[in-house]
């Protein structure tokens, strides 16, 4: 591996030259395949290596091809590299420390690991707004949160001196920066060519803006994870000292049986990428007035109507243009009260949409935890018939039924359909559909 010569330098200052020699030859070996599980679509344990901090992490042998398995499509798992999933060795920290429904920020969210990943620790009441600035970036972003389910999310996309205004209104808030990407040598070539002393400086001039700017919009005694993918003491732990001298004190959290307050790791001596994390309290209060929210534009919906037979819910029903929406009331109040004035790209569950004074199911609802399994019939698929009807191919089919029909793979919801005679029509979001045909000799199973 070709690494730039100033890089070089400063890690044969940070490491010493026994150490950097052992993490160089660690960058040319092959970097770990890992996944995690999403329990409450796929609630089995897989028979390979657990990651040692993640309670829902497994390494793989090798890198399959994962769009070849319907259940990596349907959210049951979610494609994250190994070392960023010590999150939840820090978020579980915080929220031990927290009561009542607890508001969670992730500011810097596509394309959705962090996010997926936080949401699977928060409780039925608690709230995330899952937010990413670049808007390119925010469908792939709404995409992974749809597919795993979770109805308590709201996704904006807003710059942090967006957030600066809105008063000490979130619990938590996960930082995980943009970064110069020096720990993701090993993973992406194109890092080594972007990397540069300019770039890097650039991002530890961007990391103080965001951060300067969120803090305010932190709760006294809330919690800021901080996280990025580089090695670079400038980004890192200059950050948080900064963050102490501001009023915030680190806390200890455990990782491998061991207490750190914040952690670098290296891929000579961690089976992961060079991912750092910090956890933080803030010992203050700002003092200011939050900003006047916005104008709600959610329409109440009565809890008879009648897309409310496919959810698992009675209430909360919201109309917006001609979308259905399931918003439980956590998620409600604080998008009322407090973040309405940011531009927000989905709030909780797209359950069906009006057309020509009729309602129809939505194609993203089957992915939903509110989804009600009884509410139509149901047809199991085989890995050749899923991936047919992934691709957006009509399902053959011969009967007399009518109306719509859930179709899993393994039990785990893949979509919906609709009966028409001698076929099922295929109602997956076109957006999502896969694109090229796979070969039988290349299909994986998790």
């Amino acid at each position: 591996m070709n690494l730039p010569k100033d890089f070089v330098d400063r890690m044969l200052l940070q490491l010493g030259q026994e150490t950097f020699a052992r993490f160089e030859a660690a960058l040319s070996q092959p970097a770990p395949v890992s996944v995690r599980i999403n329990r409450k679509k796929f609630d089995q344990d897989l028979v390979y290596e657990k990651t040692p901090w993640c309670s829902t992490g497994y390494y793989l042998p090798e890198r399959p091809l994962f769009t070849s398995d319907p259940l990596w499509h349907a959210g049951a798992y979610y494609v994250q590299e190994a070392s960023s999933m010590m999150i939840e060795q820090a978020f579980l920290k915080a929220k031990s420390m927290l009561t009542g429904s607890v508001k969670v920020l992730d500011l810097c969210a596509a394309p959705g690991g962090k996010s997926t990943h936080v949401a699977s620790m928060l409780d039925t009441n608690d709230v995330l707004v899952s937010n990413e600035v670049i808007r390119s970036r925010v469908p792939v972003l709404y995409e992974n949160l749809v597919k795993h389910g979770y109805p308590n999310i709201i996704i904006t996309s807003a710059d942090s001196s967006d957030f600066e205004g809105l008063g000490e209104i979130f619990d938590i808030i996960l930082v995980d920066a943009p970064c110069s990407g020096e720990g993701l040598f090993r993973k992406d070539i194109n890092a080594i060519s972007e990397w540069s002393e300019v770039n890097v400086q650039t991002c530890e001039l961007r990391q103080k803006r965001i951060l300067d700017n969120i803090k305010t919009c932190l709760k006294p005694g809330g919690f800021l994870v901080y996280s990025t993918c580089t090695y670079n003491p400038g980004e890192n732990e200059m950050q948080v000292d900064r963050l102490i001298g501001d009023g915030f004190e680190l806390v200890p959290f455990e990782l491998n049986g061991h207490v750190h307050h914040q952690f670098q790791c290296y891929p000579h001596e961690t089976r992961g990428e060079g991912f750092y994390i910090s956890l933080l309290q803030k010992q203050y209060t700002n003092g200011n007035d939050p900003k006047k929210p916005g104008n709600n534009k959610l329409k109440v919906l009565k809890t008879d109507h009648e897309l409310a037979a496919f959810i698992n819910a009675t209430n909360d029903l919201y109309e917006y243009e001609d979308q259905v929406l399931y918003v439980p009331g956590e998620v409600m109040d604080f998008y009322r009260n407090h973040i309405s004035n940011l531009y927000c790209y989905a709030i909780g569950t797209k359950v069906g949409r009006q057309k020509d004074k009729n309602y129809y199911p939505s194609e993203y609802l089957p992915f939903s935890q509110i989804l009600k399994r009884n509410a139509m019939p149901e047809i199991e698929l085989g890995q050749s018939e899923a991936l047919s009807y992934l691709a957006n191919n009509i399902l053959p089919y011969q009967g007399k039924e009518k109306g719509y029909v859930l179709l899993t793979y393994l039990s785990v919801p893949l979509g919906l359909g609709k009966f028409a005679g001698n076929r099922i029509n295929n109602l997956f979001p076109n957006e999502w559909k896969l694109r090229k045909q796979i070969d039988k000799d290349q299909w994986f199973n998790i």
